[in-house]
């Protein structure tokens, strides 16, 4: 049994836990430190550094034969390969809310449509022109290595889309940036006129509001249903000639911004939800309205009154 002073409380099991604790972590007598001699702990060292540099080479080995296997400038699968199946889809701004299609705002309210202004601001920004790229117009289509700039300040005057109106939310006719996503490889079959078009419309789909020119992609915008149709009354385009096929075929140029339209929205119902489909034109793009929406957008306006 453990002796124990009265007076002064000396636990004798304490004191020799102490002792073993110490002369594990360093024994002089048997010179190790942590229950190791010096020359232990350099075996196991050495094990260590040369089984971790084994992992980790084996590690980068199948890194590098990975990245061999890919293209710095062409995704690996394009095309009908592709989970797209060479089917461009088509984006509108502003959508400052990812997981909401609904502009809604109060008419002369600036504080209601200030996140729209900010968003489409930002988006701006990303067609800055690039240094030593030239400005896109026929005499300098996209070529196969590099891409051309925008004159972005010319598009918003000429659309009536600038900032000195909101981008068109000042006046209650708010304009909407349609811009077609870029698909690598994808060159566009157009339509050779709207009559060929119109033949190939759906019963339920309208080509009343619409932006093309024979030799370009088409888009077109109007009402989901009846009742958003009668809601939705002009709608102004610019250009007024679709997706330029000068854009085209996207190839991870230098400096390539995907090809846009401002859809300027020039009367809307107000108190009242507008369902807005638009759709994408060309002989090879499918715009069927199904689970997969490809070549369309869907968004809602909703202007309030105060």
């Amino acid at each position: 049994m453990a002796n124990k002073e009265v007076d002064g409380y000396v636990d004798e099991d304490v004191v020799e836990r102490k002792e073993t604790w110490k002369d594990f972590i360093f024994n002089s007598d048997k010179g190790t430190f942590l229950g190791r001699t010096g020359m232990s702990w350099l075996k196991i060292g050495v094990f260590y550094l040369i089984f971790y540099a084994c992992l980790v080479g084996w590690f980068a080995g199948l890194l590098h034969a990975f990245y061999s296997t890919l293209d710095d400038v062409a995704p690996k699968y394009y095309g009908v390969n592709s989970l797209l199946q060479d089917n461009p889809a088509i984006g509108v701004r502003p959508m400052p809310l990812f997981d909401s299609t609904l502009i809604r705002y109060t008419s002369g309210r600036r504080s209601s449509y200030q996140p729209y202004i900010d968003h489409l601001e930002a988006f701006f920004k990303t067609y800055a022109p690039t240094p030593n790229l030239p400005m896109c117009n026929e005499s300098s289509p996209v070529s196969e290595t590099e891409g051309c700039n925008f004159d972005i300040d010319g598009y918003l005057k000429s659309a009536g889309c600038d900032r000195s109106t909101d981008y068109g939310f000042k006046e209650n006719k708010p304009c909407v940036v349609l811009k077609m996503n870029k698909l690598y490889g994808f060159e566009p079959i157009p339509y050779d006129s709207e009559a060929d078009i119109k033949a190939d419309l759906n019963s339920d789909e309208k080509f009343r509001y619409y932006s093309f020119a024979p030799g370009n992609v088409g888009v077109s915008c109007d009402g989901q249903n009846a009742v958003d149709a009668m809601y939705l009354r002009d709608i102004t385009f610019f250009p007024t000639n679709g997706y330029d096929k000068k854009f085209f075929p996207y190839l991870n140029q230098v400096g390539y911004r995907s090809p846009i339209i401002l859809a300027k929205f020039e009367d809307i119902e107000k108190g009242s939800t507008v369902q807005v489909r638009c759709m994408l034109w060309a002989k090879n793009i499918d715009s069927t309205d199904g689970k997969e929406k490809r070549g369309t957008v869907h968004f809602e306006f909703y202007i309030g009154q105060e």
